[in-house]
């Protein structure tokens, strides 16, 4: 199975209490290990490419964006 890199932006880090960080990162890794099953014709990818996605974690919004190997945290907004 392809491992994809998360990174978290040193904002995104400073932003968010420790805890809520480690449960949006195993939800990011899960997410992106679910990756693998999309055929990459798929449309997903280019509309993936363009986008802005966000994952909600005990009330924090973490804003990212995937680029085809790196998926990177920008910003996470909460409490």
């Amino acid at each position: 199975m392809t491992q994809w890199v998360i990174e978290f932006s040193e904002a995104a880090r400073a932003a968010a209490p420790a805890d809520v960080l480690r449960e949006a990162e195993e939800r990011l890794r899960r997410l992106a290990d679910s990756l693998a099953w999309i055929p990459p014709e798929s449309p997903f990818w280019e509309s993936l490419a363009v986008s802005r996605l966000c994952l909600v974690v005990g009330g924090w919004s973490f804003f990212y964006s995937f680029d085809g190997e790196v998926l990177t945290v920008s910003e996470a907004l909460g409490k």
